[in-house]
């Protein structure tokens, strides 16, 4: 994959990007399509460099999802492993090593710093299962955010004056008309520019995702595909992602159990697969990364095909391929 958007996930990608330009003949042929890349005209510059972040970021999420399955398949082989005769009855001890101040006073070194009974590994291993998930739920998560504020700065570095509207930035306003005048006066609108986007950044980290995406869709007035306008919105988008933030923020906050606002989240489409019921005990499970994989699957597909509609919105018979 391309590595213009530097992240630290990036080089945990593995997936090849499955894509068509608009003009492959194959397009009416070959089945559903992963993505459509196509070319911007100059008022359209920040949709082109947007949709590529986007297909950039289908093998980064998906990515991420499969490595953290990978590990959490590892601990369920090793509760098994642990659990069977051929474990129990031979004389091969299991320890956690760690590093320890060592006893003769030379310093820290390697050494066992937990060696359990030889009946309690499986059950330890098993036990780790619910913590794994849970923390991959938010890896996944930080890198959705990383992902949606990515998508908002390259809107807003084509459209500057989104943010500097007001008595409080006339400064920026007249650096921006200022800019093309020399290169001092490009370098200190840039600099300008830098600190307000990075303050905006900031500031709205505070919001949650799903108010950040609302806000960005109306800004730039991207719209839901044709082909989905009777099936939901880029508001019920949102939801979901206010609700993926909800799951989130009860693990960070230590819920036990399911607090009445998640069961109300999970009452209608918007929840997609995640199923929680008040009261009962809050954990997160591979069923619900699998189901957080499958929502960024589909955002980014439908960003993508919203992309191609919004530049060459004549073809929005040929993306009804996509449903």
């Amino acid at each position: 994959m391309s590595n213009d958007f530097e992240s630290p996930w990036t080089e945990l990608n593995f997936i090849e990007r499955e894509m068509l330009s608009p003009m492959d003949e194959k397009l009416l042929s070959v089945g559903p399509i992963k993505w459509i890349e196509f070319p911007c005209k100059n008022e359209n510059q920040w949709v082109g460099e947007a949709n590529k972040l986007v297909m950039d970021f289908g093998g980064i999420f998906h990515s991420v999802y499969l490595r953290w399955a990978f590990a959490i398949n590892g601990l369920h082989v090793a509760q098994e492993h642990y659990s069977s005769d051929y474990w129990l009855k031979n004389n091969k001890p299991f320890n956690v090593i760690g590093i320890r101040n060592s006893v003769d006073g030379s310093g820290p070194k390697q050494t066992v710093v937990y060696a359990p009974e030889k009946h309690d590994v499986a059950e330890l291993h098993g036990s780790t299962i619910p913590m794994l998930s849970a923390w991959a739920f938010c890896n996944m998560y930080s890198c959705l955010e990383e992902f949606i504020f990515k998508l908002f700065r390259i809107f807003l570095n084509y459209h500057p004056l989104n943010l500097l509207k007001g008595s409080d930035f006339k400064e920026g306003r007249t650096l921006y008309r200022n800019r093309g005048k020399s290169v001092e006066d490009q370098n200190a609108w840039q600099n300008y520019w830098d600190d307000r986007l990075d303050s905006w950044h900031r500031k709205k980290l505070y919001d949650g995702i799903e108010k950040v995406v609302n806000n960005l869709t109306v800004q730039s007035n991207i719209k839901i595909p044709k082909a989905y306008e009777s099936k939901f919105n880029y508001t019920d988008v949102s939801k979901t992602l206010g609700g993926i933030s909800l799951i989130r923020n009860c693990f960070i906050h230590g819920v036990t159990t399911v607090p009445k606002e998640l069961e109300e989240f999970c009452s209608d489409f918007r929840s997609l697969l995640f199923s929680y019921k008040e009261g009962e005990k809050f954990v997160i499970t591979i069923h619900e990364l699998a189901t957080f994989d499958f929502f960024t699957s589909t955002f980014l597909q439908t960003l993508n095909q919203s992309f191609f509609e919004m530049v060459c919105p004549e073809v929005t018979d040929i993306t009804d391929k996509f449903s």
